[in-house]
């Protein structure tokens, strides 16, 4: 099978994913920390005595920890509502008054991800924790199941691999020289120096490691990525 034909698969299972009603829930970290598995198992059990058939999806961390666990119900031409501090307790709730009828319980809502009618949830793009970023290696973190791949291809994954296997090594680390690419480290160590570095070195054979181990406590940029989106850290290894 081609990349073509892998991309066109995974597109067509994430659009009919989006065109039927889904339950997301955080289950990175810091939302297992807050109780999101207990969320979790709420939701299916709940789902399962109702005999309502519903997918339940674990995503990655929107980077809202202070908010877990978060829960996003998408409804087919509806808002889209996202729930912040969403406990087992009140999952009954939520699949009464959202999933079975059309109450979306704004009173429990973080905000939606359409403009909905005056008083009614914040904007999630508006809100002062969004509204100045512009997300490139977070863009699907909390959106897409990590451990799927499919949700990963059909959100323009393995794009670069695709274009990089068309070019040759040094055009490439040429490419990330002119971007101003930096570690993600507090030295900010120019990524294409460092490409180049390794490919100048003779040596073989030569080995890939993904430091995988959390270098600022205080920070968890790694953890963040490698929980929500590894498929990437793959893509940027290769």
């Amino acid at each position: 099978m081609t990349f073509k034909e892998l991309t066109n698969r995974a597109k067509s299972e994430w659009e009919a994913l989006q065109s039927s009603t889904h339950i997301l829930v955080g289950t990175a970290t810091c939302g297992r920390a807050a109780g999101a598995m207990e969320t979790v198992k709420a939701f299916e059990e709940e789902l399962k005595r109702r005999n309502i058939e519903v997918k339940v999806i674990e995503v990655g961390c929107m980077g809202l920890c202070y908010a877990e666990p978060l829960v996003a119900i998408s409804r087919p031409e509806s808002l889209r509502v996202v729930y912040h501090h969403m406990t087992q307790e009140l999952v009954p709730r939520l699949v009464e008054g959202y999933i079975i009828s059309d109450d979306p319980c704004l009173e429990l809502a973080l905000g939606t991800f359409e403009v909905g009618e005056e008083g009614e949830a914040p904007y999630i793009p508006e809100l002062p924790r969004f509204e100045k970023e512009l997300r490139l290696v977070l863009r699907r973190c909390g959106y897409i199941d990590p451990e799927n791949i499919n949700h990963y291809l059909a959100n323009d994954g393995y794009r670069g691999l695709e274009k990089a296997l068309k070019m040759r090594p040094e055009e490439i680390i040429e490419e990330i020289k002119k971007s101003g690419l930096r570690g993600r480290g507090g030295a900010g160590f120019p990524t294409g120096l460092k490409w180049e570095i390794c490919h100048s070195y003779s040596a073989t054979p030569k080995y890939i490691v993904c430091n995988a181990d959390e270098g600022d406590p205080g920070a968890f940029m790694d953890r963040i990525v490698l929980e929500s989106d590894p498929q990437q850290v793959i893509e940027g290894m290769i």
